[in-house]
This record gives structure tokens, sequence and C-alpha cells, in this order.
């Protein structure tokens, strides 16, 4: 009585789908000849005494259930702020909306420059608007030599946050850039200090009121400073 030939690959890389002829393991293999060579497909382990294959497929990454997608949400990332309630809040919100928008119509020119005199009013605004602080370091600052400073760095117009909250290149966040929530006024020690680190938290102080510095693409914000329970 002959014995069966077996694949010497058979117990290292065979699958769980038996043979649909033979019922024997089916084993990973790749094509060396015609249309097909270099793919990969699963063959019968006694072969050549069964010739069974079956097409090899990689299984694509599985799609959350609906509903459930807190593991593809960035951490930091959270619901856009509730509008004003109250009369005199929602007076002061619509007042400083319009306030808000005729400093964002003058927009600046290719080198990122207002005209001094709109640059005056920015800046201004700012001021007024984070108490007469510096938005990076919170300390209370002169409208004389305070400068107009991004929140979210120009560089990451478009960007992604780690786990710890390090800024780097992708699409999930796209920066208001211009807006004036994405302005702060701060000395200019500390707005050199900032530069472009990725570190978010370095990017407003956590005593500064929290602003809208970008819109994520699944209709979330991103809102710094950042929470502390974040």
């Amino acid at each position: 009585m002959t014995s069966k030939r077996v694949d010497p690959a058979a117990c290292a890389d065979s699958a769980e789908v038996s043979c649909p002829k033979c019922s024997a393991a089916m084993v990973r293999r790749v094509a060396k000849r015609g249309e097909n060579a270099g793919s990969e497909f699963w063959g019968c382990s006694t072969f050549p005494k069964c010739r069974s294959v079956v097409p090899f497929e990689v299984p694509g990454p599985q799609e959350p259930p609906a509903g459930d997608r807190s593991d593809q949400r960035c951490r930091f990332s959270s619901p856009p702020p509730e509008p004003q309630k109250g009369l005199l809040r929602k007076a002061a919100a619509a007042m400083d909306g319009i306030w808000r928008w005729n400093l964002e119509s003058d927009e600046p020119d290719a080198t990122d420059r207002w005209e001094p005199k709109h640059r005056r009013k920015v800046l201004e605004y700012l001021h007024i608007r984070d108490g007469e602080r510096c938005g990076l370091c919170g300390g209370t600052m002169k409208l004389k030599g305070a400068q107009v400073e991004h929140v979210v760095p120009k560089r990451f117009a478009v960007f992604e946050l780690t786990a710890d909250g390090g800024a780097q290149q992708g699409t999930y966040y796209t920066s208001v850039l211009h807006g004036m929530e994405n302005l702060q006024a701060a000395h200019p020690r500390c707005n050199k200090y900032k530069g472009n680190t990725p570190d978010i938290r370095r990017w407003r102080h956590p005593s500064m009121p929290q602003l809208v510095v970008a819109k994520a693409n699944d209709d979330r914000v991103l809102m710094l400073p950042p929470t502390e329970d974040v």
C-alpha cells in the first residue's frame, strides 16, 4: 500500500479550510508560471494526487459596527460648542460675531501680513477678547509690543494628533488658519519660544478661554487649550 504524498509545508502553512475534493489540508502556494505567476493560492497538500486549488484572498479591514466609531476619533476632538443661552449672552455673541466678521473679511496678503492699520485692529480685538493676557504664557500684557500669533502654526494647515497631543501631517483636522479663533495676542518672547512646536499643549495656555482652532473631518472640532480630562 503506497502512502500519500504530503507537502512538507503543510503543517507550517496550512489553511483551516479543507480541500473541497478530498478533504485534506490546503497549503499556501505561489504560482510560478502563467498569467498568475507570483500570485498566491491554496493548493491541496496531497498534490499531485489531488490537484484542487482555491484562490487566496487577503481579508480586508473590518468596518466597526454602525454607531461605534469611537476608536476612529481623535481623543482631543469634541462636538461643536453649544450656542449661547440667555438674551444678554446671545446679544454679546452676536456683537462679537459681527466684529469678527469685519476683521476676517480682510484677508492677509501672500506673505500672511495685513495692512498695518488692519493688523492693529486685529491685535486690539484679540487683546480685549483674551482679557489683556498673553495667549501663550497667560500673563498680563500691554497692547504696545504685543504680537498677533497663530494658535495652530501655519505649517499644520491640515494635521492629525498622536495620543499624547503631538501634531503631525495628516488630514483629520483642518486649521481655521487666519480666522480670529486661530489667532491670539502674545509676548514676542513667548511667540519665539513656541515656534513651530508640534506639542498642542504649548499652543495656548491652559488658563486661557477655549477657542475652536480646527475642524475635524467627522463634524467634530478641536478646542484649545484642551480640557484637563483628555
